[in-house]
């Protein structure tokens, strides 16, 4: 029989998450939209904050931690970790990994993540690895 569920050790949600806007997509009441049933999307992983799973916050900046929480996610006065990792989850419930926040770029119209684009280049036999990351480009 399988284990337990990770998730009885490590509590978490996927969210939907807008990588134009860098933030998760809320609803009219201004509430975080959780995934559905696993249908391949990719979505933030967060993670609650509670006194059982707390979130000590980064040493030596206040703001930096501050910037990690979520606060109003599915109720009132709920507060969630943002893990920065986009993921996907499965009919199976299997979560994968697919990008970091910040590391997608838009071109000709078309949300890219690097590592979309990274994986492309080491597809190549001369390559055995690739770092790819995008920059501002003026105009």
């Amino acid at each position: 029989p399988p284990g337990p569920s990770p998730q009885l050790f490590s509590p978490f949600e996927i969210v939907r998450y807008d990588v134009t806007e860098g933030a998760p997509v809320r609803d009219a009441t201004g509430r975080c939209i959780p995934f559905g049933d696993g249908g391949g999307e990719t979505g933030l992983l967060i993670a609650p904050v509670t006194p059982r799973t707390p979130f000590l916050g980064y040493a030596g900046s206040q703001e930096l931690s501050e910037q990690k929480l979520l606060r109003g996610v599915f109720a009132e006065g709920d507060t969630y970790f943002s893990t920065g990792d986009l993921m996907e989850q499965d009919a199976a419930q299997f979560v994968r990994f697919r990008d970091r926040t910040g590391d997608t770029y838009r071109w000709k119209g078309e949300n890219v993540a690097t590592t979309e684009v990274a994986e492309a280049l080491v597809a190549h036999e001369s390559l055995q690895e690739a770092t790819v990351y995008g920059v501002t480009v003026p105009g």
